[in-house]
């Protein structure tokens, strides 16, 4: 025999002369589903620390591509900035992908679609592959730059050690702000692991107040 589910009262704090009927807690419906958050992927600081440092990717695709064959002194000056921009790029994009999926799966109920757990599992891989490129080829990008920096010239094309000057004091300057940039996203991290967000879950509920008025 099926058994009615339980109801108590309890009284509104904004009228007292007012009594509602509620179901107790475990008879509401079950509408959200607790996940946890994935850690840093699925932490605010993820889109912060992407965002940020994206300017540098587009900076260095589109100065890349604007002084293609203007640095004599080192012709691959041009292509590190055009690979280093392009790969950034895809690196930030595919970040930001994660993040909404983790952050999708974190928070499940039944009105927000679901994820797609293949998503991940390919961009996750991706996302590492993207990371270890980009870390790689900054450390080779300072070679490229920094092993010529006494002997070019900036105003004479003619010369073997030319290069134009906005090519090249863009490639440096902007390792420098991705060392600035890294150390931001170290600090975002550690403050990640020391404070993390709050999860819906953790949320305090009002429990209902049981009326003893006869």
């Amino acid at each position: 025999m099926a058994t009615k589910p339980k109801k108590v009262t309890y009284r509104d704090p904004a009228d007292d002369n007012a009594d509602y009927l509620v179901p107790v807690r475990y008879d509401l419906p079950n509408r959200t589903k607790s996940v946890p958050r994935g850690g840093y992927l699925g932490s605010i600081y993820l889109p912060i620390s992407l965002l940020l440092y994206v300017g540098v990717p587009i900076s260095q695709f589109v100065i890349g591509l604007i002084y293609v064959g203007r640095c004599t002194i080192r012709q691959f000056i041009s292509p590190y900035m055009i690979l280093s921009g392009a790969f950034g790029i895809a690196f930030v994009i595919v970040g930001l992908i994660i993040f909404m999926q983790v952050t999708k799966q974190s928070s499940l109920s039944y009105e927000s679609p679901r994820p797609n757990p293949m998503i991940l599992k390919i961009l996750f891989p991706t996302f590492i592959f993207l990371f270890l490129f980009v870390i790689g080829w900054f450390i080779a990008g300072q070679v490229i730059v920094f092993e010529v920096k006494l002997d070019v010239e900036f105003f004479d094309p003619v010369l073997p050690e030319y290069c134009h000057g906005n090519l090249y004091k863009a490639a440096y300057i902007l390792i420098f702000v991705d060392y600035l940039l890294a150390l931001i996203a170290i600090i975002l991290f550690a403050l990640n692991r020391v404070s993390p967000p709050e999860t819906a879950d953790t949320k305090k509920t009002k429990r209902p107040v049981r009326n003893t008025r006869k």
